[in-house]
């Protein structure tokens, strides 16, 4: 994965030089910045494919289409241009906003079961929190490969506090290393890692919202 700020964005920003060792630990430093702006937003800041594994859980029912149940009564009457009920079940997948779905397979329950592929639209539907099966069965094993997550590249505030959190993490880093060479201790403050409050409330507002019951 490639992350939204560069060991040599570091250097640009910073106006410096670093030895390959330097280098090596500002990506450490990188990678881990990215990876709490994640855990912070609730979704991954760079779009990118994932593949998860759902099991739709056995209290679920659905009633299709036509169906006795799925019809509306009058006694003992089947009516088939009634409107059916139905019961559909959403995969809330762990990334988003979800951008593209490329497969969702079903296998049933039962065993020695043949995987099913679901058709966009018509077997399901695709939402920025998941896909909406309108027929799914207790117990089915959902899989879902999708592309989700946001367009950092082209939101400039996650690139500048990363570059802002990363030069307070080096330079605190430099000045210990040169402390401990030195064998004395120098009038540096003390070590300030990640991100802070007002960076933090500066994306606040991408934070994920995670979706509850129904489909809004």
């Amino acid at each position: 994965m490639a992350n939204l700020v560069t060991v040599d964005d570091i250097l640009t920003y910073m106006d410096i030089d670093l030895s390959n060792r330097q280098e090596d630990a500002a990506e450490f430093i990188l990678d881990g910045l990215e990876s709490d702006l994640e855990l912070y937003l609730g979704r991954p800041v760079t779009m990118r494919d994932f593949t998860e594994h759902h099991v739709v859980p056995s209290v679920h029912v659905s009633a299709p289409y036509g169906s006795y149940l799925g019809s509306a009564l009058t006694g003992n009457q089947y009516i088939d241009n009634a409107p059916a009920m139905r019961n559909p079940y959403v995969v809330y997948l762990k990334n988003s906003p979800v951008h593209s779905v490329a497969t969702v397979t079903s296998t049933a329950a039962n065993v020695g079961a043949t995987v099913r592929t679901l058709t966009e639209n018509k077997d399901y539907f695709v939402h920025d929190y998941g896909i909406e099966i309108p027929y799914a069965y207790a117990r089915e094993k959902i899989t879902v490969t999708y592309n989700a997550g946001l367009d950092g590249a082209n939101i400039k505030v996650f690139k500048n506090i990363i570059l802002r959190a990363a030069s307070r993490e080096m330079q605190n880093m430099h000045d210990d290393v040169l402390g401990i060479k030195d064998l004395e201790t120098r009038n540096v403050g003390p070590l300030d890692t990640g991100f802070s409050e007002t960076e933090l409330r500066a994306v606040k507002r991408y934070r994920r919202v995670k979706a509850g019951f129904g489909l809004t």
